[in-house]
């Protein structure tokens, strides 16, 4: 369901709801945060910080609890790699020096925040590097260190590392700065216009995102390329594939984009064809619009095929051209009769 809102830029924009959250993603996500707060519990009385559980029962549920974290995260590491969500970690300076704006004034002005939410782009890029820094050091160098501690009475380890004080000294250090970390993330959580909805999100997997209406003409314009009966493709200036659609694939016999995206365009073609198409492409690169120009095509599997084709220009965000694009509409049949 979407609903019409208008920002602060004065342009369109609408709510939608997207599934944001995937199922083992908010399980190891509520897992970790229960496990790390009953870690901190625990730590904090076996450092004789208060008395709940005993320090016996402490450092027994500690590392039972320790042990079930290590697995988590082991298998987090394989759903990560194998569904692809590690790309989500990617740092990126886009953005970011607006970002840490926002954070520091924009907030408490009312600015729109400089990044949206997407199922592909679940984290703005203060997030990326927060997490990745928590991924890559703080989370290993605490469990690396809280190993060591648990079996400091065996021989050649902490001993020879350097003394039991100097690892349980970093282990606190390390648990002081996931408790800031919590502290952040709770904090900037109740800075959203609507703090229980990202709550509620975690949970269902639902979440309203904010598009704007130019991009979801973009979404519904792929949507209706994807579905049609025509042909798609978009070139670069280079004359390599940069885009096809199920229809392109399908008159051309492959089976599926990779098969032709990053190669020329002269693998479509034989012969005096190739020069043909070169000059069609170099006359969009000049900025003219090609309609129903009749082609031949070679196949995937060989066999040679009829179209017309139309090609247009494409530009940057500089109004500059980049390459070009059109539809192509088989005639092979006709031909052939």
């Amino acid at each position: 369901m979407e609903q019409a809102h208008t920002n602060n830029t004065a342009h369109s924009s609408f709510f939608r709801r997207e599934y944001i959250y995937k199922g083992f993603e908010r399980f190891w996500h509520w897992t970790q945060a229960l496990l790390i707060v009953f870690l901190m519990i625990t730590g904090f009385e076996i450092h004789g910080s208060f008395s709940l559980l005993g320090y016996e029962e402490a450092v027994l549920f500690h590392d039972i609890a320790a042990w079930a974290l290590i697995i988590l995260i082991i298998f987090t590491i394989f759903w990560h790699f194998a569904t692809g969500e590690w790309k989500q970690y990617i740092p990126s300076a886009k953005f970011l020096k607006e970002q840490f704006k926002y954070y520091i004034s924009g907030i408490f002005k009312g600015a729109p925040h400089p990044t949206k939410k997407t199922s592909y782009n679940k984290f703005n890029p203060l997030q990326r590097l927060t997490y990745l820094g928590l991924k890559l050091f703080i989370m290993p160098a605490q469990i690396i260190t809280g190993i060591l501690y648990m079996f400091y009475m065996y021989p050649k380890s902490i001993v020879q590392i350097g003394g039991l004080e100097l690892v349980a000294v970093t282990h606190t250090l390390l648990a002081f700065m996931l408790i800031t970390f919590l502290i952040v993330h709770l904090y900037l959580l109740t800075t959203n216009e609507h703090p229980s909805e990202s709550v509620k999100a975690m949970i269902t997997g639902w979440e309203e995102i904010e598009v704007e209406q130019e991009q979801l003409h973009k979404e519904h314009m792929r949507d209706a390329i994807d579905k049609s009966a025509a042909g798609y493709y978009r070139l670069d200036k280079n004359g390599i594939f940069i885009d096809v659609n199920k229809s392109w694939l399908s008159m051309y016999k492959y089976e599926k984009n990779e098969d032709i995206i990053g190669k020329h365009f002269s693998v479509s073609r034989s012969g005096e064809h190739v020069e043909i198409l070169n000059s069609l492409i170099k006359r969009a690169l000049n900025g003219e619009h090609i309609k129903g120009t009749k082609v031949q095509r070679q196949c995937a599997d060989g066999s040679v095929g009829f179209h017309t084709l139309s090609m247009n220009p494409t530009y940057d965000e500089k109004n500059e051209i980049v390459g070009a694009e059109g539809f192509i509409l088989d005639i092979t049949n006709e031909k052939n009769t």
